[in-house]
């Protein structure tokens, strides 16, 4: 058995296997260096899973640094997400050793990817790069949430031997920073000046790390990565130009939009399909100091800005990053600033300016206004500028005090053309895939339609007027359900009503066999019926004794809707207290369908009820 024993009492760059960790973890061997962080293997003695132990020496962060770097883990721990190397907690060791474990790193990292890209000669394709960058912007989407990680950088970026892509790192920024695990140029502008990093902070990250995934150079938002490989869509250019913008408000907004964006670009037969590899099933249960324990289930929290503060270490971090060329400077404007300029030029100024735009003259301006027409594109470089004291003619970028002017609206010009295209092309390009797929589906939708057409009409479908008889029988065996409307009793008519005989409105009534109109019989006068029975049933029926005859017969009343006329029929019909209908009128329905609807409900029969005429409306169809 391997002898254990407590840190504290070795530096953190010599742990040897079988050391046990905050009474917990069994360590392994080293498994990398990023910066001056070690980075063990070890095994968790609780739950026997393989876990990473990244352990940062002590007296290089400052104790403000140590208990941010703690909090956003605790943060970061609640992102849990299969493209996301999760910390699972932090401790700090007797020496000052802040010890932070995760889940375990791959053993492959991106920059191995770019660095034997490099020694081979070659570069990555976009199809090739956009899996890795897909998993980059999947695991942020999720980060975004709670924290951004403001410190991205190829060699964060592991992939397991399963092919599993995962962003490491996360909640780590001081150490990461502070100890040159990240080489500045995969920095933020804002992060490297010491400003808390955003969102669009990691934007820019991706973005540089994308730029040399493609080019096998380091990223220079100034050369387009067409210019460095040929063959490059210029729309990737802009793609790019919006990442590594250095306003953080030009970048895209958030990592899903840039993702979005890559994958108008990557045909969908080019783009590998994403390796979901195995998934490790470890409990967020642990944090290795047992005071600041949070359950797996916290919700994620939105860190205060000054957790996430990148302290001055940064100069320490740019000292000890791995010696390669610099990150190119921005060319110095030969004379001065713009604001300086400026000053310059309108010293004195005066209405003596004139350009010719268009075949027309404008003018005279001052020297302020004709800059203010630079700007607002209003006046082009190539455009005549006239000086109406010296008389002097030239064009715009001929003179010096405006050419700085000329140049900066041409490029921020050139730039929102670039931009307007690249949003054009992505548009353009989603839209080509999406009417080649809306084609195909009309085509197959034409083609069933056709079928459908054909097998109705010509085919061994086609449809025909079903007999009374036929419909009788579907009804019968329930493959043709009927609905029934609920018995709504009518009132009486009122006394205008009363002599009104024969054949009735409401849209067509019974007639044949002296039936009645529900008009006419509602309007004749009252027949109470002292027959057979002697009405000792009572003076009216109920509901379920009205509809019991109607209900019953309803594959003959379908029956009547054979010719298609119709689908559904209301009717409104009179029952005399002998039992019998002595009143109808059907509305809807051709005039045989009418008809046929008086005809059945004259054959019908209710008990006798010795009372007053009974008025209702009822209908039915299917």
């Amino acid at each position: 058995m391997a002898k254990q024993t407590l840190l504290g009492m070795a530096t953190t760059a010599s742990l040897t296997p079988g050391m046990l960790v905050s009474g917990r973890f069994m360590t392994d061997d080293l498994a990398m260096m990023l910066g001056l962080i070690a980075v063990y293997r070890a095994r968790d003695t609780k739950t026997q899973r393989a876990v990473s132990l990244w352990m940062v020496p002590p007296g290089i962060l400052k104790a403000e640094d140590v208990e941010a770097t703690r909090k956003s883990v605790r943060a970061a721990a609640a992102s849990a997400h299969k493209d996301l190397v999760v910390p699972f907690g932090s401790s700090l060791q007797p020496d000052g050793t802040l010890c932070i474990a995760t889940e375990p790193l791959g053993e492959t990292s991106v920059a191995d990817l770019i660095a034997k890209k490099r020694q081979d000669g070659a570069v990555h394709a976009l199809s090739a790069a956009y899996p890795l960058v897909a998993h980059v912007t999947n695991a942020l989407t999720v980060a975004h949430k709670s924290l951004a990680h403001g410190a991205i950088g190829p060699g964060l970026v592991r992939i397991d031997g399963t092919g599993r892509v995962k962003l490491a790192g996360l909640g780590a920024l001081h150490p990461l920073l502070g100890l040159g695990a990240v080489p500045s140029h995969y920095l933020a502008p804002e992060v490297r000046r010491g400003e808390p990093p955003t969102p669009q902070s990691d934007i820019f990250s991706v973005g540089a790390m994308l730029y040399e995934l493609l080019t096998g150079a380091l990223a220079d938002p100034k050369v387009p990565p067409s210019e460095r490989v040929p063959g490059l869509s210029p729309t990737l250019d802009i793609v790019l130009e919006s990442c590594l913008a250095d306003n953080p408000e030009d970048r895209f907004e958030s990592a899903d939009a840039l993702k979005g964006a890559l994958a108008a670009l990557v045909a969908p037969t080019e783009r590998p399909a994403e390796n979901l590899g195995l998934d490790i099933d470890i409990e967020f249960d642990l944090d290795v100091d047992p005071t600041r324990a949070e359950k797996h289930g916290a919700r994620p929290r939105t860190l205060p800005p000054g957790q996430l503060q990148a302290s001055a270490v940064l100069q320490h971090a740019a000292a000890s990053q791995p010696p390669g060329p610099p990150p190119p400077a921005a060319p110095a404007l030969p004379d001065g600033d713009l604001d300086s300029l400026l000053s310059v030029v309108t010293t004195n100024d005066a209405d003596r300016w004139m350009f010719v735009h268009d075949g027309l003259d404008h003018g005279p301006l001052t020297a302020r206004d004709l800059i203010l027409a630079v700007q607002r594109h209003e006046v082009l470089p190539e455009d005549e500028v006239f000086n109406m004291d010296t008389s002097e003619r030239k064009r715009l970028l001929d003179w010096p005090q405006f050419r700085e002017f000329a140049e900066t609206a041409t490029d921020e010009r050139r730039g929102a053309e670039r931009k307007a295209a690249v949003v054009a092309a992505i548009r353009e390009e989603g839209v080509t895939r999406w009417s080649k797929l809306v084609i195909a589906a009309a085509a197959v939708i034409m083609l069933s339609i056709v079928g459908v057409v054909y097998y109705k009409t010509l085919g061994p479908g086609a449809r025909r007027p079903r007999t009374a008889a036929e419909i009788d029988n579907l009804v019968a065996r329930g493959e043709l359900p009927v609905q029934t409307s609920s018995v709504q009793r009518l009132p009486p008519l009122p006394p205008s009503s009363a002599h009104h005989s024969g054949g009735g409105g409401g849209g067509g009534g019974g007639g044949g066999g002296g039936m009645q109109s529900y008009e006419s019989a509602m309007s004749a006068p009252i027949d109470f019926n002292f027959a057979a029975g002697g009405g000792g049933g009572g003076g009216t029926l109920s509901d379920p004794e009205i509809v019991r005859p109607l209900n019953g017969n309803l594959g003959r009343f379908a029956g009547c809707l054979a010719d298609g006329s119709a689908r559904h029929v209301n009717l409104r019909l009179v029952i005399g207290g002998n039992g019998r209908a002595v009143g109808v009128s059907v509305a809807n329905g051709s005039s045989a369908v009418r008809s046929c609807v008086a005809g059945v409900v004259r054959s019908l029969s209710w008990r006798a009820f010795g009372g007053p005429r009974i008025g209702l409306s009822w209908g039915f169809g299917f």
